[in-house]
């Protein structure tokens, strides 16, 4: 499986057509073509991408993260991603599951020429962001991001969080080459700092219902021949963990 990174270090998975993987994923690889499009990170609400609530003790966030709510956690991801994706086929499909032609099918959705999995999976995206927003503000006030783009420096191993306004006007300047080489894990969590993740989660929608969903192998830019969850685990030191339906 190969995956295509460019300037946003997110990556466009080879079996693109035959999942749900978020549409998002070839904007995060190619700023230009949010550009181009409106933006496909503007789709998804900033909201998320921000710490969920302010005001609360790092401290009291930290002992709040045992086992158990990590479990929680994890539940609330799982039960999301299954929401989300019977909102979706609901919508779209009366609640039946794409044929493997229909996930192929390419022509106008949602404004944009793409697959009907590229559209589906930005839409279970969405959703499933809508869904952990709410219950996670709830479970874990101002212990997780959504979407966070990180800047890491492979030389000083060093790792930077860069803000939605500043992602914004570089989209916005055309400066994409200052977004080379970041990454946009899709959940984060945390004690209140985001530069200090815990645990690392990526929503994965299999179209084709597919029981085996892996990371993508980078195919160029600066982690090329390396795997998504490694290029993951360096720049935020810890192993990322991908979100299932079912």
């Amino acid at each position: 499986m190969s995956c295509h990174v460019g300037m946003g270090g997110h990556v466009v998975p080879s079996h693109y057509a035959q999942s749900f993987d978020s549409a998002s994923s070839s904007c995060r690889t190619n700023p230009a073509l949010c550009a181009q499009v409106a933006g496909e990170e503007t789709v998804i609400p900033h909201a998320g991408q921000r710490l969920a609530e302010f005001g609360i003790a790092v401290g009291t966030i930290r002992a709040a993260l045992g086992p158990e709510q990590e479990a929680r956690i994890k539940q609330v991801l799982s039960e999301c991603a299954n929401e989300a994706r019977s909102k979706v086929l609901l919508e779209h499909m009366d609640g039946k599951s794409p044929t493997p032609v229909e996930c192929d099918e390419k022509k106008k959705f949602g404004g944009k020429v793409r697959t009907r999995a590229q559209f589906f999976g930005e839409e279970m995206h969405r959703a499933a962001f809508q869904c952990v927003q709410e219950r996670l503000s709830v479970l874990r006030p101002g212990g997780f991001s959504l979407e966070p783009r990180y800047r890491y420096d492979q030389r000083t191993r060093r790792r930077e969080l860069i803000s939605v306004e500043e992602e914004q006007a570089l989209l916005e300047e055309g400066c994409f080459n200052e977004l080379k080489g970041t990454i946009k894990p899709d959940v984060v969590i945390h004690s209140g700092d985001p530069l200090h993740p815990k645990f690392v989660y990526d929503f994965k929608f299999p179209c084709k219902n597919t029981s085996e969903v892996g990371w993508c192998l980078y195919s160029r830019g600066p982690y090329a021949g390396r795997r998504q969850n490694d290029v993951y685990k360096e720049v935020l030191g810890t192993q990322p963990s991908r979100v299932l339906h079912g």
